[in-house]
């Protein structure tokens, strides 16, 4: 409802407030919101930058873990946020369940899985989408993990399957959904049932409906400064009809960790698509294209800017987190976006000119710079 600096606040008329879900604070500003509780259960309200939350802010000693997996990790209570971080419990309404709804589902079956030795001595951590009855070798991962592309209101059970040797969650961020399926550890859900970290070996039903379309994040929930910086992370994209999405027009570009922090020779660095040399983004003249711009990485701020050596171009923002924007904040503007970590941005672009371009994703402290090549052709004469 509004946003300001300590001294003053710029408050939004009703037409002019926007939904979101992850909202970037910078240093001295201030932010008022209103929300309506409308799912039942345990929340967190938190900072997203991962060293904010971790145990290591903890002002009491964090709980003892115990030896097992690859980070010393067995299933006990070794995963606490800590920092800026606020749980909020949501009662029911008279003869309102927790329970998710009943009846047929879209299935999915996602792995959790890691490779050895891609950053230097350390894994890859990551998901693959497993295609029907293809089981595949459990030392593979897709960096990022697989853009999953859903039906708005069709309800959808993701079977995520451990094939770690340690611990593992999913949260389906941004997205409104039940809170036990939610994917937080030992908190979503309410009562005595919690959702329980998935063990090696086992695997966890995610049951929901998508309320609505847009760009939305899947990633770890535990252990974050290493799983998600190290892969386990992807784009979670909502349509009204998948059959009409199509990937040439509709550009995910998703940034996320480089590999784990410390590593020998490996800093966190960022990736873009999974890569520090992605592959370039083709466009036609005269095409209108989506650019769905997510930033993940679980450390740093992260700006997007597109143009060539010598100009800046022009997009329109139309979405942020996943809701549409106020039509007067949809406003053609310089192609430059400053992003925190779990928050997306939605943008249509149209390209006037046949050449070469660069999307440049970088941070300013931490000092990384990955460059997209855009590559415009000229427009098809039938």
């Amino acid at each position: 409802t509004s946003r300001g600096q300590m001294s003053a606040d710029t408050i939004y008329s009703r037409p002019d407030r926007r939904l979101v879900n992850t909202e970037l604070m910078r240093v001295g500003s201030t932010m008022a919101m209103t929300f309506v509780p409308e799912k039942p259960g345990n929340w967190v309200f938190h900072c997203h930058f991962a060293f904010h939350v971790s145990n290591e802010a903890s002002l009491v000693p964090p709980p003892a873990q115990t030896a097992g997996g690859e980070h010393g990790h067995d299933g006990a209570k070794a995963h606490a946020m800590a920092g800026l971080v606020l749980g909020i419990h949501v009662e029911p309404r008279p003869g309102q369940s927790y329970a998710s709804e009943a009846g047929t589902r879209r299935n999915l079956r996602l792995l959790l899985q890691s490779s050895p030795k891609v950053f230097g001595e350390k894994p890859a951590y990551g998901f693959v989408l497993q295609d029907g009855k293809n089981v595949p070798r459990t030392d593979s991962v897709s960096l990022p993990g697989p853009a999953l592309v859903l039906k708005r209101g069709e309800p959808v059970r993701i079977t995520v399957v451990n094939n770690l040797k340690e611990p593992g969650t999913v949260h389906w961020h941004g997205i409104e959904l039940e809170s036990y399926p939610d994917g937080v550890p030992y908190w979503s859900g309410s009562g005595s049932k919690l959702l329980q970290p998935i063990l090696p070996a086992d695997s966890f039903n995610a049951d929901f409906t998508p309320p609505r379309s847009g760009t939305f994040i899947y990633h770890a929930h535990l252990n974050e400064g290493v799983q998600i910086n190290s892969g386990m992370y992807g784009a979670l994209v909502v349509v009204d009809d998948p059959a009409k999405f199509n990937p040439d027009r509709d550009k995910v570009i998703l940034v996320g960790g480089g590999g784990p922090p410390p590593a020998p020779g490996f800093d966190t660095r960022g990736f873009v698509n999974g890569s520090a040399s992605p592959s370039p983004i083709e466009m036609e003249v005269g095409q209108t294209y989506r650019l769905r711009l997510i930033n993940i990485h679980p450390d740093w701020r992260v700006e997007f800017s597109l143009g060539t050596d010598t100009t800046v171009a022009k997009w329109r923002p139309i979405a942020k987190d996943g809701a549409d924007l106020p039509m007067s904040q949809r406003r053609v503007q310089s192609a430059y976006l400053l992003t925190g970590p779990g928050e997306t941005a939605d943008y249509e672009y149209t390209p006037l000119h046949q050449g070469s371009m660069r999307l440049l994703v970088r941070t300013r402290i931490s000092g990384w710079v990955v460059p997209v090549d855009v590559r415009v052709r000229k427009k098809k004469t039938s």
